[in-house]
C-alpha cells in the first residue's frame, strides 16, 4: 500500500512537470485558512490500558501549489503546513489493584504541525460565468512534529481522588515522516482575466505512527485534520 501511494504521487507530479506547454494551462495557487485537527487516539503497543485521546484547539493551515489545467483536470505538485495546539486535557487510566485502584491521571499541553508535499489530482465542473466546482484528492509524504507536556499523577491502593503515590513530569518529542492523503471540494470564480477565487474544504490524514516513551514504551499515534481553505489561483 505504501510503495503504491508512493508511485501515484511520483506519477502526478511526473506527469505535472512533462505535460506539453501547447496543451495546458499552467498556474500557480495559494491558500489559507482555518483547521481542526480531528481527535486522536493514542494507544500504548507495551502496556494495554494506556490509551487516551487528545484533543485540539483550532490553528492555522497553508498550502502552495503549481499546477496545470488540461480540460476539465487538473494536476498540482502541492507544499503544505498546518500547526495546531493541543487543549488542557485531563486523561484516566485506571485499574483493580488487591481489590483496590491504581492508575494515572494525566494533564497535557502542546503543539502539533504537519509539513506536506503532495501530488493532487482535480476534476472541474462548470457551471456558467467561468464558475467552476471541483473535486480533488492526493497522496504524498508528511512529516509530523509533536511536542506534548505531560503531568503524570500516579496512585495505587485508592480511589481517585485520594493522596498521589507519586508525580511525574514528561516532555514528548516526535518527528516522524509518514504518507499521507487528503480529499476535498470547493469552487472558483474569476474575479479578473487568468484569476480566480479559490475556496475549498479539505480533510487530511497521515497514516498511524508512533512516539518513544520513556515511561510507558512505544505509543501509537493517528493524525487527521478537516480545514477550510480560501486563496487565489493565477494563470502563467
Amino acid at each position: 500500500m505504501k510503495k503504491t501511494l508512493s508511485l501515484i504521487a511520483v506519477l502526478a507530479i511526473t506527469g505535472l512537470v512533462n505535460t506539453p506547454a501547447q496543451a495546458a494551462t499552467r498556474y500557480v495557487s495559494g491558500l489559507a485558512g482555518v483547521s481542526w485537527f480531528n481527535d486522536s487516539d493514542i494507544e500504548s503497543a507495551s502496556q494495554p490500558g494506556y490509551n487516551n485521546t487528545v484533543k485540539f484547539d483550532a490553528g492555522f493551515t497553508g498550502v502552495a501549489a503549481i499546477g496545470c489545467k488540461n480540460g476539465n483536470t487538473r494536476l498540482e505538485a502541492e507544499l503544505g503546513y498546518q500547526r495546531n495546539s493541543i487543549k488542557s486535557n485531563v486523561f484516566y487510566a485506571t485499574g483493580g489493584l488487591d481489590g483496590g485502584y491504581y492508575g494515572d491521571i494525566y494533564s497535557g499541553s502542546g503543539k502539533a504541525s504537519i509539513y506536506s508535499l503532495m501530488g493532487n489530482a482535480f476534476y472541474d465542473i462548470p457551471v456558467g460565468r467561468g464558475v467552476e466546482v471541483y473535486g480533488m484528492a492526493g497522496v504524498g509524504a508528511a512529516q509530523v512534529n509533536v511536542n506534548v507536556d505531560v503531568n503524570v499523577d500516579q496512585y495505587e491502593g485508592t480511589p481517585i481522588g485520594s493522596p498521589y503515590a507519586s508525580y511525574f513530569y514528561n516532555t514528548y518529542k516526535a518527528h516522524e515522516t509518514t504518507f499521507a492523503y487528503q480529499f476535498g471540494a470547493g469552487v472558483a470564480i474569476p474575479i479578473s482575466k487568468g484569476v480566480k477565487l479559490d475556496a475549498r474544504y479539505r480533510y487530511f490524514a497521515v497514516t498511524p505512527f508512533t512516539i518513544d516513551t520513556s515511561l510507558y514504551g512505544p505509543m501509537n499515534v493517528n493524525a487527521s485534520s478537516s480545514s477550510v481553505l480560501l486563496g487565489l489561483r493565477v494563470d502563467l
